[in-house]
């Protein structure tokens, strides 16, 4: 093994592609609807062998460059960061081992304009691996496989940036927004609420003698009760002061 390349091992913290491996990786076929492919495991094998979450050696990709030209950069390790766009599921493979029988795929936005998702195939046997929540900002470390051939939501023809890998960071979805503008509504709400049923029970005639004709059927009382509840607090006050 050349100097470089145990240089490169040491810089990189996750475990590179055996040379058998890089072989079989090679053999990928980009733009095809099939992903279960004897391409996939070498990436699965490998991605067993990482012990923990870690970003060194890891590149920001061109996507655009992984989807005009896959083949020069199968393989690779990226650093992929991106929100949840919601989906996951559990992808079932033909082939077990330790990896389980089963991947767990996450969609991730990873670019607004013009819009672009990767789909990483995450090598989680035990499914421990929960989804989170929608918007949700994601970073993970992964190997890119392939260009995957399938369809979007709407039923037309799409190609998908596919990535292997082991294990995500996740960060929680912004809520601060909305949280913000309700909680304000919310208490004027409330309190308008209590105003009128204030002014309600302060306008309710009352049953004794001496009240009526004080306020005649028809008068401008009634009328002030139709009104909303600051009015009619402004009004009922007018007519304390009066002498």
């Amino acid at each position: 093994m050349s100097l470089w390349a145990l240089i490169l091992i040491a810089a990189t913290a996750m475990p590179p592609l055996t040379d058998t491996q890089r072989t079989r990786l090679d053999t990928a076929v980009d733009d095809s609807a099939r992903l279960d492919e004897s391409a996939l495991y070498p990436l699965i094998e490998n991605a067993l062998t990482w012990d923990e979450y870690d970003e060194t050696g890891a590149t920001v990709p061109g996507y655009d460059a992984l989807l005009n030209d896959p083949a020069a950069k199968r393989g690779e390790l990226y650093l992929i960061e991106g929100r949840f766009a919601g989906r996951a599921r559990r992808y079932n493979l033909v082939r077990s081992g330790q990896w389980g029988d089963a991947l767990s795929e996450w969609v991730l936005l990873v670019r607004d304009d013009p819009e672009q998702v990767a789909v990483v195939y995450f090598v989680d046997p035990d499914e421990k691996l929960t989804p989170p929540s929608t918007g949700s900002s994601v970073r993970v470390v992964a190997r890119f496989f392939k260009v995957w051939a399938d369809r979007d939501k709407d039923g037309q023809p799409s190609r998908y940036l596919t990535f292997v890998a082991r294990s995500p960071s996740v960060a929680a979805a912004d809520s601060t927004g909305p949280v913000i503008w309700f909680l304000p509504m919310t208490g004027l709400i409330l309190a308008l609420a209590v105003l009128y049923l204030y002014v309600r029970r302060l306008s309710r005639p009352r049953l004794n003698d001496s009240d009526h004709g004080r306020h005649p059927a028809g008068s401008a009382y009634d009328a002030m009760l139709s009104q909303d509840p600051a009015e009619s607090l402004r009004r009922l006050a007018e007519q304390h002061d009066e002498p």
